[in-house]
């Protein structure tokens, strides 16, 4: 979904995006991958860095370990490459995984891997897992966070809430990609090759997340319409952001609506 992506103002968009999900998300993460010895191998694959805001803000959290992310689209690898801030025990190659080999710097320096919200923005998830299958050694792990829009639910209906939904799986079926990929998740490593440790699912909730969720869901159709103007609709963007605009105080402390994680780690038992 990223790749063809090369205009500033979507970049920006993008990167906009996902800082504001490291924000909202990103605590929780790490103490999940702390409780599952994230930090404890030689070092870490991160598959689909895009511009390095959320591998950066890993490998600051786990400043003993060298973290090698991968990105497929070279707009967004460059503007990391611009931000002199980052840490030293994280960099950016650009490379497909699945097309391209494992970059040089990279290669045989690593027994973990990361993919965040990755698979589900592939059109070939099983490839993507099997390439990093055979790029890590024997005992190797992998740590993949994602969505289940099926798990996206309300009650009562509220309205931007279940639009961004809507136009959400209009995107991800237009596109070719899964966003109900994380309840498949299990089945797509074992086919890889990999033996399931653990899977969780984190139902965070509106108060929880607070004026973070709305705004989280507001620039995710904000960024699906100028990344798809002819299919989403300035009536569909403007029906979400009036909404949680309207409803922000008036949900703040009742529970509506649920956003879903799935948090699984799997390891390589042996060659497939």
């Amino acid at each position: 979904m990223m790749k063809a992506i090369e205009e500033e103002e979507l970049l920006q968009e993008w990167e906009g995006l996902l800082d504001l999900q490291t924000q909202v998300l990103g605590e929780g993460e790490v103490a999940w991958l702390r409780s599952r010895e994230f930090g404890t191998g030689c070092g870490v694959l991160e598959v689909g860095s895009a511009a390095g805001g959320y591998g950066g803000y890993l490998a600051r959290n786990f400043p003993g370990t060298p973290i090698f992310g991968v990105e497929a689209n070279p707009h967004l690898a460059r503007r990391f490459r611009r931000n002199e801030a980052s840490p030293p025990n994280y960099s950016i190659n650009v490379s497909k995984i699945g097309e391209d080999p494992i970059p040089e710097t990279a290669r045989g320096r690593f027994d973990r891997c990361i993919l965040r919200f990755v698979l589900q923005h592939v059109s070939d998830p099983a490839r993507v897992l099997r390439a990093v299958h055979d790029a890590l050694p024997v005992g190797g792990r992998i740590y993949v966070i994602e969505e289940d829009l099926s798990f996206l639910t309300t009650r009562p209906a509220w309205k931007p809430f279940q639009t961004t939904r809507d136009v959400w799986l209009k995107v991800t079926a237009d596109g070719g990609t899964d966003a109900m990929i994380g309840s498949k998740l299990p089945r797509l490593a074992t086919d890889a090759g990999f033996t399931v440790d653990d899977l969780n699912i984190v139902l965070r909730n509106n108060v929880e997340m607070g004026a973070a969720f709305g705004d989280y869901l507001t620039s995710v159709i904000r960024l699906f319409q100028k990344n798809n103007p002819d299919l989403v609709t300035e009536a569909e963007v403007r029906t979400v952001v009036d909404g949680f605009e309207a409803s922000r105080d008036d949900h703040a402390d009742h529970f509506v609506a649920t956003y879903p994680q799935f948090l699984m780690t799997a390891t390589k038992a042996g060659d497939r």
